[in-house]
């Protein structure tokens, strides 16, 4: 009669014997598809703050964007204008807004300043809105505490190629 530790050495042979380990698939599709949502997540988060449909306005003089510089404090607003009804129309974090007089406006600006007193606000206004309706939205920028508003501009004058709306500068004010 053998001993246990004789059986388990003759197991741990047949087992060592056997050849390669198996690649278990499960677990890499598994670990796939999280990573997938995820990146889908992160995507459709920034796709909501840029609006591809604005026509920025040419800067010939404003500074590029910094491209190593981190985003997560931008709070960015996109004014569209609506040339049939001939008014500006707000749109932030994927809500849209009829003017910028909108309470609801006003406080999602103040609570997103709230959750980061760090953040600043980014406007893309397309080409044609009024200036009246940019310089109403810095006042409520000013009234929910956020003291730093850029512009996201083409850059480049008449002559030159401007960049994708995406990638546009910032000038300060």
């Amino acid at each position: 009669m053998s001993s246990p530790r004789i059986k388990r050495q003759r197991k741990r042979r047949r087992i060592d014997t056997d050849g390669e380990p198996e690649f278990q698939v499960a677990p890499m599709v598994d670990v796939l598809l999280v990573l997938m949502l995820f990146f889908m997540a992160i995507t459709s988060t920034e796709v909501l703050k840029r609006d591809p449909k604005l026509e920025l306005a040419e800067a010939r003089h404003a500074k590029p964007n910094d491209s190593n510089k981190q985003h997560k404090h931008e709070i960015v607003v996109n004014v569209k204008w609506d040339p049939f009804n001939n008014v500006a129309l707000f749109a932030l974090d994927g809500h849209d807004y009829k003017s910028v007089d909108d309470p609801l406006l006003q406080g999602a600006l103040g609570s997103l300043h709230q959750q980061d007193p760090a953040s600043y606000v980014v406007i893309r206004a397309d080409r044609n809105t009024m200036y009246s309706n940019v310089s109403d939205l810095m006042g409520v920028c000013a009234s929910a505490g956020i003291g730093t508003v850029t512009f996201a501009v083409m850059i480049g004058g008449a002559n030159q190629q401007a960049p994708a709306a995406g990638t546009g500068g910032a000038a300060s004010h």
